[in-house]
């Protein structure tokens, strides 16, 4: 049999993305979407952080790619060959990094020029939201249209129309900076500040301008957004944000490990000694969670609050998302509580959700696939894209010092 391969077709920029991060998801076992909530958990996760995507990595990567654009235009390159000599300065900024010292987030840091994904295809929804790139369209698009007016004088400076592709208030790149020799992840004052300012206009009203207005360090205890002391203060729509993705993610939860405490059974059931201890593993798991959850929130959760929330996002979830969530909640509610690792009726549930869902691929139902699991499979909790996000503040916040 041939090795798998992921190719592109006719699809629009949005889906190719989309594409990219359900890729990145399927190799971080716990971050997978196994009961089909991603519809729901990306509605969350837009209207906290707008713009942003869990392959983002470094703040400074929203200036190099505009950059790299701007100055490729100074020097008459239009088309297919902006396009080429574009790719060809996001490959050379991976040795630059690299000499820079600074590695951490670092795209093509282990493929290094032979990255596939560059930070301008990565980076471009970003880019759009944030109106940083004024007009829509691709990347090759984009290269077609005309970047800049004529120079102000001989320097490197431009003189914006009002149709400029690029933000006109952006700041400029250091003045060594297209040598490529050597540079880092670190922003200026200006361009920390300016950063802040374009993603507060941008993302009016959310999580995201909330904190970048604060412009403190995120802490790096803080393992989900509610964790953090300055989210907890946030008041209004955003603080009712976050506590629909707070109750969400911590119901949802249980039911990503009773998922896996069934796989877990039914791995010893096939002999799989692998997987020995894993049905023990998930059971703690398990109590832990129902240790942490707080019931009497669940029990005063307006599910209509969370399905506005998410129609809001222009992501309507189907009928049998909505029920599967609805039904879970009530069990939660109903007389076993959150004791439910035994609860037969939330075991039948999980159950047919998977099937429902993949069908003939539903390990529960596959021992073939079954035999394949790793372990654990969807089991952490949903963080709606929060270590991507703090570590994207974190570079403003410093920048800004």
């Amino acid at each position: 049999m041939p090795p798998a391969v992921l190719a592109w077709l006719d699809y629009s920029e949005a889906d190719q993305r989309r594409a990219r991060e359900i890729v990145r998801m399927f190799s971080q076992p716990e971050s997978r979407d196994e009961l089909g909530l991603g519809q729901i958990r990306d509605a969350l996760s837009d209207t906290l952080f707008p713009g942003t995507s869990v392959l983002l990595t470094r703040a400074r990567y929203l200036l190099f790619v505009p950059w790299f654009y701007r100055e490729g235009a100074r020097l008459r390159r239009q088309g297919s060959q902006l396009s080429s000599w574009v790719d060809t300065q996001e490959r050379r900024l991976i040795g630059a990094l690299r000499n820079g010292g600074d590695s951490s987030g670092l795209i093509g840091g282990v493929v290094g020029e032979q990255v596939q994904n560059l930070p301008s295809t990565i980076y471009w929804n970003s880019l759009r939201r944030f109106g940083i790139l004024r007009h829509d369209g691709t990347p090759t698009q984009i290269a077609g249209l005309r970047q800049a007016s004529r120079p102000l004088d001989d320097t490197t400076e431009f003189v914006e129309r009002s149709d400029a592709v690029w933000d006109p208030s952006m700041p400029g790149p250091p003045e060594d900076f297209f040598a490529l020799t050597s540079c880092d992840f670190t922003l200026t004052r200006d361009e920390a500040t300016w950063l802040a300012e374009r993603i507060g206009q941008a993302a009016p009203d959310t999580l995201l301008e909330f904190l970048v207005g604060k412009g403190s360090r995120r802490p790096d205890v803080a393992q989900f957004a509610w964790d953090d002391n300055e989210v907890n203060a946030a008041m209004g729509q955003v603080g009712d944000a976050v506590n629909e993705a707070r109750r969400f993610a911590a119901a949802m939860h249980g039911a990503a490990l009773v998922y896996n405490l069934l796989l877990a059974e039914r791995a010893e059931e096939l002999g799989l000694s692998q997987h020995e201890g894993r049905r023990d593993y998930f059971t703690s798991r398990l109590d832990q969670w129902r240790d942490e959850i707080e019931e009497h929130e669940l029990r005063e959760w307006n599910l209509d609050q969370l399905w506005a929330l998410v129609a809001r996002q222009g992501k309507p979830v189907s009928p049998a998302t909505r029920a599967f969530v609805s039904h879970w909640v009530s069990l939660l509610r109903g007389p076993s509580g959150l004791d439910i690792a035994g609860d037969q009726t939330a075991r039948n549930l999980i159950r047919e959700r998977e099937i429902r869902q993949k069908r003939g691929q539903a390990r529960l139902t596959n021992d073939r696939l079954m035999r394949q699991w790793g372990g654990a499979s969807g089991s952490g909790r949903l963080n709606f894209r929060w270590p991507v996000v703090a570590r994207l503040l974190n570079d403003i916040a410093e920048g800004r010092k």
